[in-house]
């Protein structure tokens, strides 16, 4: 379990939200794989590509990034022999996923910003999460003040900034 909030940001909303992240903190972001450790951290968004998942660490919040590799067997090849950050679970990480653009995807193919709470089957978060609960409820605001607001479904929806917006599928056009 999570919270989680449901975006739609295009790589000029993705600089804004930056942006707006490093205002107030020292931001680290994560790719999901890299060749190296140490291309695991990147110091913006890249363009889009196959790698759509990105970790987002605030380092007021304390926690050492351990890594691992992954093996050849078992994964795709994208994945085989690269390295990955392995103490994600309770760590203080906000997991942005981007929205695919073109046309309309199912409901877990929309983009979002995501907090695993689910603390309960691992030893415990080594920060304050009252704390990092406020950051990501600012975090929210930004993002639900910024975007606009489209139900998806009943009782579900999205935010999505300008440039996404202006990419939106043709479903959402009227």
């Amino acid at each position: 379990m999570g919270r989680q909030t449901a975006v739609a940001l295009s790589e000029e909303d993705e600089n804004n939200f930056l942006g707006f992240l490093r205002a107030d903190a020292d931001i680290r972001i994560y790719q999901w794989a890299a060749s190296t450790t140490e291309l695991l951290v990147v110091p913006r968004f890249p363009p889009r590509g196959p790698s759509e998942s990105y970790r987002l660490w605030n380092t007021a919040f304390p926690w050492e990034p351990e890594y691992g590799q992954w093996q050849r067997v078992g994964v795709t090849p994208q994945l085989a022999e690269k390295f990955y950050l392995k103490n994600t679970a309770g760590a203080p990480l906000l997991e942005y996923s981007r929205q695919s653009f073109g046309e309309a995807k199912p409901l877990m193919m929309y983009g979002r910003i995501y907090w695993n709470t689910d603390f309960a089957i691992y030893r415990g978060p080594e920060y304050d999460t009252a704390a990092f609960g406020r950051w990501y409820d600012h975090v929210v605001r930004w993002l639900r003040k910024n975007g606009r607001k489209v139900e998806i479904t009943r009782g579900w929806c999205q935010y999505w900034l300008p440039g996404a917006w202006a990419q939106r599928p043709l479903d959402l056009r009227s």
